[in-house]
């Protein structure tokens, strides 16, 4: 559980790389302010959404140290290493599944929207502003520009991979359940037996 916690920190950390980096460079100053370098159609996104999305960015990041803290949560109640679970075990497993499959499905359907969000980029409009300056400038230039979508679709990949971890802590819960359980029938069988002898 650490290590998919972690997992998903990492993925925090690259999300805005890629795609989304060659559209932060889309910029151009005027005055003090930035502006986005092409002017998209209408019903169409510019270079500014680099700078909307970060916010969902950042979240990424506190769900990733969520993850993680909620994965030591568990070696703290020893939940790795314990014979018979207790009440901070139980609790400590149920938190670890519930907060990173909440999570996980809250960023998988907040990617999907930023996805289609980007998806809506006038990417035309965005390649002819490059094509224009190099006509400009006469020769080749530094070009940032790509309608990649490798980091969108990595996190569906990351968070299924959580999620499917979450599921077999929970598996594991109730497979530890049950030796639990068989462990006290056969004491309870064999104080039985050395009573009749």
């Amino acid at each position: 559980m650490i290590i998919v916690g972690a997992l998903g920190l990492l993925y925090a950390f690259c999300y805005s790389t890629g795609a989304l980096s060659e559209l932060g460079q889309s910029f151009e100053m005027v005055g003090s302010n930035k502006i986005s370098a092409f002017t998209p159609a209408p019903g169409k996104n510019d270079a500014n959404l680099y700078t909307d999305i970060q916010g969902f960015n950042t979240m990424l990041m506190y769900f990733g140290i969520a993850m993680v803290l909620l994965a030591v949560l568990l070696y703290i109640t020893a939940s790795n290493k314990r014979r018979n679970y207790y009440v901070s075990n139980y609790v400590s497993t149920g938190l670890c599944v519930g907060g990173n499959i909440v999570l996980s499905l809250v960023a998988l359907i907040m990617n999907a929207g930023w996805k289609s969000e980007f998806l809506n980029v006038d990417f035309a409009a965005w390649k002819q502003h490059y094509d224009n300056l190099e006509a400009i400038l006469g020769g080749s230039i530094e070009r940032h520009y790509s309608e990649s979508t490798l980091w969108f679709d990595l996190g569906y990949a990351v968070y299924a991979i959580i999620i499917v971890a979450s599921l077999a802590l929970l598996l594991n819960l109730i497979w530890k359940v049950m030796l639990m359980r068989g462990e006290k029938k056969l004491l309870a069988s064999n104080e039985l037996a050395g009573g009749v002898v």
